[in-house]
């Protein structure tokens, strides 16, 4: 989709009909979708594309946000009913030396009293793969939140884990949490891909009305508004330029 844009571009600046068109509206519709239409005066297709933004940024920044307030709240809910002492301590009857970092009187408040034995077997049949696959908050949080209800051997982590049972009911309340946070952050990526998708059309629009008006010979093009949005340079520095808003009848 990155590359649709600037290929467009290329495509109708490259080869324009018989006249040379006025670049400038396709570069307004890039700017703002509707904006090159509005400068060749068609005003109802503008205010189409205008809502269509104005509702793809809201889309965007309510669902962006919402993942962002998810997010947050799956983390103090980890943060709250699992601990890595719980966790190691399911498949060792000691502080192991690859826990070193945590104090003692941490992980001595935090453990099971006992080990369990479905999180022995795995370790014993699985050799030093749980502490080299685990992933410390400190050192890499992303993966610490995923992982927690990614992979099945972490359940041994959760303040309700049942031993007996193999079973933890907190582990699925946080992959709801979770699942619902990544689900409101795609959505915001469609609304971000609608943006992108509106200049395409928008700018495809702007460049079939040129050629109506090349074709109509200009003042002959049926307009359905006479008002009209201009640009133009000022002359007072690189950046300076001017808008005007005119209307004849």
């Amino acid at each position: 989709m990155r590359r649709a844009i600037p290929a467009l571009c290329a495509l109708l600046l490259l080869a324009p009909p018989a006249a040379a068109l006025d670049a400038k509206p396709l570069i307004y519709s890039l700017l703002l979708p509707g904006l090159g239409e509005w400068s060749l005066g068609y005003k109802g297709r503008a205010v189409g594309f205008w809502a269509v933004e104005a509702g793809c940024w809201a889309g965007n920044f309510y669902y962006r946000d919402r993942g962002f307030d998810l997010r947050h709240e799956y983390e103090a809910y980890a943060d709250a009913h699992w601990h890595t002492a719980r966790w190691a301590s399911a498949f060792s009857e000691e502080q192991p030396g690859w826990l070193a970092w945590m104090p003692a009187a941490e992980y001595d408040a935090n453990a099971w009293a006992a080990t369990c034995p479905v999180a022995v077997d795995f370790d014993t049949t699985h050799a030093g793969y749980l502490q080299s696959h685990f992933a410390p908050y400190h050192e890499d949080p992303q993966h610490y939140y995923e992982n927690l209800g990614k992979y099945d051997w972490y359940r041994w982590g959760w303040d309700d884990y049942d031993c007996a049972a193999d079973d933890t009911a907190h582990r699925w309340v946080y992959v709801g949490i979770r699942n619902d946070s990544e689900k409101a952050f795609d959505t915001a990526r469609l609304f971000a891909n609608a943006l992108v998708v509106s200049r395409v059309v928008s700018l495809v629009d702007t460049y079939l009305l040129l050629r109506r008006l090349e074709r109509a010979g200009g003042d002959a093009a049926p307009l359905e508004t006479a008002w009209r949005l201009d640009f133009a340079p000022t002359g007072r520095g690189a950046g300076g330029f001017r808008i005007a808003l005119t209307r004849s009848w």
